[in-house]
């Protein structure tokens, strides 16, 4: 493969990685010789994909980008004749006379492709109330934190499209099999209303927003990672949780919400008689390793744990039930595991805490 050619694709993936995605994976290079850029694929549907989703105008700039003179891209599909992809503008004067046919196709591939988008968008709200109206409130709340919808070959043969739901990070653990598959066959019927098929539906993470001067946010970033709360130690490692409370960083949603029912308590309590609240904490257990529970409460002299679940603790109740031993074993008896089901109604969740709270006070 020549040597620019992963340059090109870093900086197709920097613009659009739905087009990335395509080229990354569907594509190799037969020949540059500066004036013509050869690209091979197995089948016709990435020809397809490229032209009707203005992945034409993103592979243009990517050129324009990376090498001096943008050079003719030729595609051929399954070793027959090659095609010439549509162009957008070029910036150089010496390519000026291919400009004529492309001009009309980038408007209407940039028309298409923002009509795309919509409909994705109105697809993935529809699915988001549907799965609520039918009593999924967890997947419908996962879905709300969806920040786009992408359509990717669902084979290699570009037979039919996968669904890409974008998401932060730290959310896509939380799409489990279990999730996807009540999700799929909602999002599914919903897309085939709108006219289009959808072979499967997954989640990815959103790629991180980065200027130029990365290096140096992110240096600033890591030299935080000092302080002594062990949220931001757990940010600067990498994790990327997307909630924070008042200097405090979470790691999902459900956790904000029980960090809020145990304030609405601590507040509610006589300032002789309340409690302290230590999200995220670290500490090291018995058998010598270093966990970090959601949450440590104290009251009244003594300490509990507070675990916020999701869907994947389902399968590790036995981790979970040796971790929750371990901790025991090394003075921490009272451990509160809540379902992020039942953070659903404040009314639910907070007395949940103060069931939680009564324990610690009264029982050994």
């Amino acid at each position: 493969m020549h040597k620019f050619w992963p340059d090109v694709l870093e900086a197709v993936k920097n613009r659009r990685r739905f087009t990335w995605i395509l080229l990354e994976q569907h594509t190799e290079v037969l020949f540059y010789d500066g004036a013509t850029l050869a690209l091979s694929t197995p089948n016709q549907g990435l020809y397809d994909h490229l032209v009707n989703s203005g992945g034409c105008d993103v592979l243009d700039e990517a050129l324009d980008y990376v090498l001096p003179t943008r050079p003719v891209v030729e595609l051929v599909v399954g070793g027959g004749a090659p095609s010439v992809l549509p162009r957008s503008t070029p910036k150089g004067p010496a390519t000026e006379a291919r400009v004529s046919v492309a001009v009309t196709t980038s408007e209407t591939s940039s028309d298409s492709d923002e009509a795309a988008r919509h409909t994705l968008r109105r697809v993935l709200a529809q699915t988001a109330f549907l799965m609520h109206e039918q009593g999924n409130s967890q997947a419908a709340a996962l879905l709300t934190d969806v920040e786009d919808v992408e359509l990717v070959p669902g084979n290699r043969f570009g037979e039919w499209q996968d669904a890409v739901l974008i998401v932060p990070p730290y959310l896509v653990p939380r799409f489990t099999e279990t999730v996807s598959a009540a999700i799929q066959p909602v999002f599914e019927h919903v897309a085939g209303r709108h006219g289009l098929e959808i072979g499967g539906v997954t989640a990815a993470p959103a790629l991180p927003d980065i200027g130029d001067d990365w290096r140096r946010i992110l240096q600033e970033l890591l030299a935080k990672g000092a302080a002594s709360n062990q949220a931001s130690r757990t940010r600067a490692k990498g994790v990327a949780p997307g909630f924070s409370k008042e200097g405090f960083v979470f790691d999902s949603r459900e956790e904000v919400l029980v960090y809020e029912a145990l304030k609405r308590v601590q507040a509610a309590l006589p300032g002789e008689s309340t409690i302290s609240i230590f999200p995220l904490p670290m500490g090291r257990v018995g058998v010598g390793n270093a966990w970090t529970p959601d949450f440590l409460v104290t009251v009244a002299g003594r300490v509990g744990i507070i675990e916020v679940d999701g869907p994947h603790h389902h399968k590790r109740f036995a981790a979970d039930t040796t971790r929750d031993r371990h901790w025991r074993n090394s003075g921490i008896v009272h451990i509160e595991r809540i379902l992020v089901e039942e953070t659903s109604a404040d009314t639910d969740l907070d007395a949940l805490v103060r069931e939680f709270l009564t324990r610690l006070r009264e029982y050994r």
